[in-house]
């Protein structure tokens, strides 16, 4: 029976959140500033961000998630406890290689990684819609949210830092560790049963089209696709801008991943508080708007670089307003996906917000190779124009799920 969400809930999601992204942050945030040290070209650095690819098509083997149970382990716990596992494996396996020496092998198992992780994913946002109330959505997204945040400052910043300090194989090995506590705690978890739990007799690839059959569905997927490319771009580009100006990968680090990462997270406490208080539609408003404000403040370090404060003063105006439309898409994602196949229906909408978020950070690297910094950044501005004014018929969106 499903029971109000407990500190050790949040506590275990949290974790788990966070190990899932602490990899991917390394590998497409930190991997990028060392190769880019090394004096690999901006326009070969972008195939690293298509590591997130696995994360636009994991709704390709969702169904099977959904579909197939393993008794007293649980349903959707005993998915999390296979693909952790395999997470700290590879992540061990990755540790033991030289980086010079190695670089091919290492890239063929981040691919690996990738794919465990993001399948982790499918099954850990389906354990947190099963264990949780609806009221307590924007909770949960708060923690996912957070959660992500964290890892990704771990692996992209803290990772970085320790890269420079004590190297390649130590670096790996700590977050071999960190990885596998995750692990111990979903092992010591009990996975609640539900009343409402559906036993599925065949997998159904019918409902990723007749989900989007409606008009609200059809809005619905070019918001999907249009909200994330800002907020992408702008962590797409920041970590590479900075290296060609000069600054040093420890201090970009810091900037980025600790103050950046740290003001989203505090931020992402609060997000929950204000979606109740002002309303979906203001907050998804007024966040776009943010965003836009955020990445054209960006132009500023062009000639003030030097300046360590209004470097982090524009990361932070970024995170600050990244947080709360994260937390809401993420909420009413849930919201619109069904009890049956949660997981399926989740990673549909998702894949999309995230194949739009990995695209675009990808291109907008490869591109400012060619176009420059400065055109990229302007495109992205007026492609969040456009993502402002279809937030506003968020509420026509969800009325068509009623």
């Amino acid at each position: 029976m499903k029971k109000k969400l407990t500190w050790s809930a949040m506590t275990l999601l949290f974790s788990l959140y966070t190990t899932q992204f602490l990899g991917l942050g390394f590998f497409m945030e930190a991997f990028i500033g060392i190769l880019r040290q090394d004096g690999v070209p901006l326009k070969n650095l972008g195939f690293i961000y298509m590591l997130g690819l696995f994360w636009v098509f994991r709704f390709l083997w969702a169904p099977f998630i959904d579909r197939i149970y393993f008794g007293k382990m649980g349903h959707y716990r005993a998915w999390i406890i296979i693909f952790q596992s395999l997470m700290v494996i590879t992540i061990f396996a990755i540790s033991i290689l030289h980086i010079n020496e190695h670089l091919n092998i290492i890239i063929f198992l981040t691919i690996f990684f990738a794919f465990f992780a993001a399948s982790q994913n499918i099954a850990l946002d389906a354990f947190a819609f099963k264990i949780t109330f609806k009221k307590e959505r924007s909770i949960i997204n708060a923690i996912k949210t957070a959660g992500g945040l964290i890892g990704m400052a771990l692996g992209g910043g803290v990772g970085l830092i320790l890269y420079s300090k004590i190297g390649w194989h130590f670096t790996m090995f700590i977050m071999t560790i960190v990885t596998a506590i995750s692990l111990l705690q979903i092992i010591f978890f009990s996975e609640p049963t539900m009343k409402h739990d559906y036993f599925i007799e065949k997998i159904d690839y019918k409902q990723f089209f007749t989900f989007w059959k409606t008009k609200e569905k059809k809005l619905w997927f070019i918001l999907l696709f249009v909200y994330p490319v800002t907020i992408s771009s702008a962590f797409g580009l920041t970590t590479p801008l900075l290296v060609d100006l000069g600054w040093a990968l420890d201090k970009i680090g810091f900037a980025v991943h600790i103050i950046g990462y740290g003001i989203g997270f505090i931020a992402s406490f609060g997000a929950s508080y204000v979606i109740n208080k002002f309303g979906k539609r203001t907050i998804l408003i007024f966040a776009a708007f943010g965003q836009v404000t955020g990445i054209l403040t960006m132009l500023l370090l062009f000639k003030h670089h030097s300046n360590d404060f209004l470097v982090m003063l524009v990361i932070g105006l970024i995170f600050m307003f990244y947080t709360p439309s994260q937390v809401l898409m993420n909420t009413i994602m849930m919201d619109l996906s069904s009890k049956k196949t949660p997981a399926s229906q989740f990673a549909i909408q998702h894949s999309i917000y995230m194949f739009s978020g990995i695209f675009f950070s990808s291109m907008s690297v490869s591109m400012s190779g060619i176009l420059g910094y400065e055109k990229i950044i302007l495109i992205c501005a007026v492609i969040g124009l456009i993502s402002m004014y279809l937030s506003t018929k968020i509420e026509y969106i969800i009325k068509g799920k009623e």
